[in-house]
C-alpha cells in the first residue's frame, strides 16, 4: 500500500513499481486506516513522510503494530539522506529508509529485498 497526498509522488512510485506490483493507494493515513479497516491486506507499506499530516505518521505507525501488521514499512521522504537512510534500512527488521529524490530502480529492488521476491509479482495491496 502507497500512503501519500502527494500526487507526483504517487505518480513516480506508481511508475516503478506498476510492472509486477499490485498497489493499493491511499491519500494519506486516514485513508490507509480506512482501507486497512475494510479489509486490505498489504504484504508492505510505502509511507510518504513528507505530508502536511507528518504529526499523524506516528500514530499511524503505532496502529499498525496495534493492528499485528507485521509487514515491511518504507519511510520516504526528502529529509532524509542517502547514507543514513540506507544504513537506517540495514540495521531494522520492519522499518526501512528511502531518501528523495532515489535513483531510478532503486525503490523497487528496496521493495523487492524487503519482501524478499525478485522481480516476481508481488503484492502491495490487495483485498
Amino acid at each position: 500500500m502507497l500512503v501519500s497526498e502527494a500526487p507526483l509522488l504517487r505518480l513516480a512510485i506508481g511508475r516503478e513499481l506498476a510492472s509486477g506490483f499490485e498497489l493499493a493507494h491511499a491519500l494519506g493515513t486516514a485513508s490507509a486506516d480506512r482501507r486497512l479497516d475494510a479489509g486490505t491486506l498489504p504484504d508492505a507499506l510505502v509511507i510518504d513522510l513528507d505530508t502536511s499530516e507528518r504529526s499523524a505518521v506516528p500514530a499511524f505507525l503505532v496502529r499498525l503494530v496495534e493492528r499485528g501488521f507485521t509487514g515491511p514499512r518504507i519511510l520516504v521522504s526528502a529529509h532524509f539522506r542517502p547514507e543514513l537512510a540506507a544504513s537506517y534500512s540495514a540495521s531494522c527488521l520492519t522499518h526501512f529508509a528511502l531518501a528523495r529524490p532515489w535513483h531510478p530502480g532503486a525503490l523497487r529492488a528496496l521493495v523487492e529485498t524487503v519482501l524478499g521476491v525478485n522481480g516476481s509479482r508481488a503484492a502491495m495491496g490487495g483485498a
